[in-house]
């Protein structure tokens, strides 16, 4: 599985992931998708089959919605809680990074225009 951090995720937890072999890309560490709509990275992470993981929950959520009214698919989309994953805690970013691994290590969830809270 492919992942797609948000640019609210720190950088080093792709590169993180990505020294333990998973396929993650930062949009912070992206000069091409930093600043990018949130429309503009759920079609790239679709062209790229990527997952995102965000906590924009309320945008993305809309998204995902108007897309399977219009019969389009995306590739998932993994939500994480600011109050769980807190930016400002020094558990961060060792706590997403541990999430997400457990979750690349056995997939939860397969196939298309999924979505998943991160726990």
């Amino acid at each position: 599985m492919r992942l797609l951090l948000d640019e609210m995720h720190a950088p080093v937890v792709a590169e993180t992931l990505g020294a333990s072999g998973h396929d993650v890309l930062a949009v912070s560490a992206e000069p091409g998708l930093r600043g990018c709509s949130d429309l503009g990275l759920l079609e790239h992470a679709c062209a790229a089959s990527q997952a995102i993981v965000t906590e924009n929950i309320e945008d993305f959520s809309s998204l995902a919605a108007s897309w399977a009214s219009e019969s389009r698919h995306h590739s998932g989309l993994i939500f994480t809680s600011p109050r769980r994953f807190n930016r400002a805690s020094l558990a961060y970013p060792g706590n997403l990074i541990a999430a997400l691994e457990t979750f690349l290590e056995s997939p939860p969830i397969q196939g298309h225009s999924w979505q998943w809270w991160l726990t």
